[in-house]
């Protein structure tokens, strides 16, 4: 279980997104039972996490449109007309890192404001 780093609701009025660690989630207003997965980045193997979601947010007008953020500081720019499940991005924001300097738990730890 992960705690909920963001919530934002959508331009449409109707639908809002949540963000954990490791997923987004797609809701509707009017259902708090079910919710669909729009990003997904838990590996199959814990061990090879390199970097957890720290925001996600709507687009202030294009409801299709959605961002968030991650550990390694990277924006990605999501369009949920290409695609049900967001995993690859419209657009992705970075600058390089030093990779000598990370590991798993220093990836987690920076996540979380101190």
């Amino acid at each position: 279980m992960y705690h909920i780093n963001s919530i934002s609701l959508n331009s449409d009025d109707e639908t809002y997104l949540s963000a954990d660690d490791l997923r987004i989630n797609l809701w509707h207003l009017d259902s708090t039972t079910e919710c669909y997965n729009v990003v997904d980045i838990k590996p199959v193997n814990m061990e090879e996490l390199t970097e957890v979601i720290t925001a996600a947010k709507f687009h202030p007008q294009h409801c299709n449109y959605f961002v968030y953020s991650s550990s390694k500081g990277t924006i990605r720019l999501c369009d949920m007309r290409a695609q049900a499940l967001c995993d690859q991005h419209a657009k992705m924001f970075e600058e390089p890192e030093d990779s000598t300097t990370k590991s798993f738990f220093s990836e987690i730890i920076s996540s979380y404001p101190m």
